[in-house]
């Protein structure tokens, strides 16, 4: 099973995670920048990450995501976040910025790179589930 994790970071928390979660899965991480060079079809699972500024993810995102809806639908899709709450309300944010890309399967981070380097099973519990 191939996974490719499609993220957009801005301070490198969402970057740590994406790239612990390709490690984990033996697959790969990619920087949206880089993303149109990738055939999503190849892969079998699509995990896309994303920074949220304001409530929002970055728009370069969001756009790759929906060019891309028809494929990221037909595969083992999942969504994360990385945002400045740990609480109810990251949830609810995750929730409805993953029903905006059309991912149902979501979750979302607080300090990603604090994450990876002292506790990662709250990402571990994630990459479980895909």
């Amino acid at each position: 099973m191939s996974t490719i994790v499609i993220y957009a970071s801005t301070g490198g928390n969402t970057r740590a995670v994406a790239e612990y979660i390709a490690t984990k899965t033996n697959g790969k991480a990619v920087d949206i920048s880089a993303a149109d060079s990738e055939d999503l079809s190849s892969y079998d699972t699509i995990v896309i990450g994303g920074r949220v500024h304001a409530g929002k993810l970055p728009k370069n995102l969001v756009e790759y995501v929906k060019r891309n809806q028809e494929i990221i639908s037909q595969k083992n899709s999942a969504f994360f976040d990385c945002c400045m709450y740990n609480d109810d309300k990251g949830q609810k944010q995750c929730e409805n910025l993953a029903a905006e890309l059309g991912i149902s399967r979501c979750t979302f981070f607080n300090k990603g790179k604090k994450l990876v380097k002292e506790d990662p099973s709250s990402i571990d519990e994630f990459v479980s589930k895909l």
